[in-house]
């Protein structure tokens, strides 16, 4: 049985299985190293071991060489974790723009040391008693020039997103909606633009949520089906 200087579980989220597959086949004989993976929602643990530390060292470098969006740490680190040590290391300020997003990440990222300097758990943005209704007025404003998506809940969530980003300031906004068939569309305004992914029900939607915004804030792709 590997040992813990010859085995290591690292993390990955938004990886496809061919993905997987093909990096580590391309493990070279002298390495001597082997992986297995299990799946759940979007979030893979993945367990590599080794015939020594110096085959392990070489395989996980290849591993995040080749998944540098994918591979988000190792051991125990968090997806939230991940997200906030993202955010920090790039100096970007989150906030959301509705309490559906609040309520997505809040409980994830309370928890997490640091996350207060990275994100406003609402304080300035959608839970503010003065800024919570210009997001609100701004976004509504924004979909009267859309006329007759007033009611669709993508549109509304995009609409609040642009809007908080601009209010506040900050680099990331975070906007949920949720359709009547339970599914939550995601929003992450930025700078650039914005992004958006369809997370249908039962799937972990902060999870997802979380991961647009970890890659977003270290400027990696974002995993398929993120528009």
């Amino acid at each position: 049985m590997a040992d813990e200087k010859t085995s290591c579980v690292l993390r990955l989220f938004g990886a496809q299985p061919g993905q997987l597959a093909g990096a580590v086949e391309q493990f070279p004989p002298q390495w001597q190293a082997s992986a297995q993976w299990k799946s759940r929602g979007g979030e893979t643990l993945l367990a590599l071991q080794a015939a020594s530390p110096t085959g392990l060292k070489k395989a996980a470098q290849s591993l995040r060489a080749r998944l540098p969006a994918e591979l988000y740490g190792a051991g125990d680190t968090s997806l939230a974790a991940a997200a906030v040590e993202a955010l920090e290391r790039h100096n970007k300020l989150l906030v959301c723009s509705d309490a559906a997003a609040g309520a997505l990440l809040e409980e994830r990222l309370e928890t997490v040391p640091g996350a207060e300097k990275v994100y406003d758990f609402g304080a300035v943005s959608y839970a503010h008693p003065k800024t919570g209704p210009l997001i609100e007025k701004r976004a509504r404003q924004r979909l009267t020039r859309d006329p007759g998506h007033e009611g669709d809940p993508a549109r509304l969530a995009l609409a609040r997103a642009l809007a908080a980003r601009r209010v506040v300031g900050a680099e990331l906004s975070a906007g949920c909606g949720v359709r009547e068939n339970g599914e939550h569309v995601l929003v992450l305004a930025t700078k650039k633009g914005c992004w958006m992914r369809t997370v249908p029900a039962g799937e972990n939607a902060a999870l997802w949520l979380l991961d647009v915004i970890r890659r977003a804030a270290a400027g990696l792709p974002q995993a398929e089906e993120t528009s």
